[in-house]
């Protein structure tokens, strides 16, 4: 795996990122793919509302949030983190497997990205360091 342009681009800032997603097997790809090709420190939570709570918690510099979870889906999960003057200044990105979003709700929840599920690591990572406001990914 090629993983230095990407960890070169990214090391100048040690990022806290939150993964909210309902998939063990899907956190844990996350969680290890920013770690290891970016070097970011990474938590994660199971749902909407406890990752609500982590995210009010750590403060990170990215939420990343799976938009299909039972319960309480991406959209409404950035929607309330960006309706809380805690959290509203932290950059929220969708994970996704479907193919077409619903542009009203996308841009109702206020999320600032989306990423698409498969996705190249390397890619996933430049795009939230982007979100981030880092100009060298």
């Amino acid at each position: 795996m090629k993983e230095k342009p990407a960890r070169d681009a990214m090391m100048g800032k040690q990022l806290r990122i939150v993964l909210i997603d309902d998939e063990p097997d899907l956190r844990k790809l996350v969680e290890r793919t920013l770690q290891f090709i970016a070097g970011w420190d990474v938590a994660s939570a199971p749902d909407g509302e406890s990752g609500i709570e982590l995210v009010r918690s750590h403060q990170p510099n990215a939420a990343i949030v799976d938009l299909m979870m039972p319960g309480m889906d991406g959209f409404e999960v950035a929607r309330r983190l960006k309706q809380d003057p805690s959290t509203a200044h932290i950059p929220v990105v969708l994970l996704t497997a479907r193919t077409e979003i619903d542009q009203a709700r996308l841009e109702a929840s206020g999320a600032d990205g989306v990423v698409f599920k498969p996705f190249e690591p390397e890619a996933l990572a430049a795009q939230i360091a982007e979100c981030c406001g880092e100009p060298d990914a």
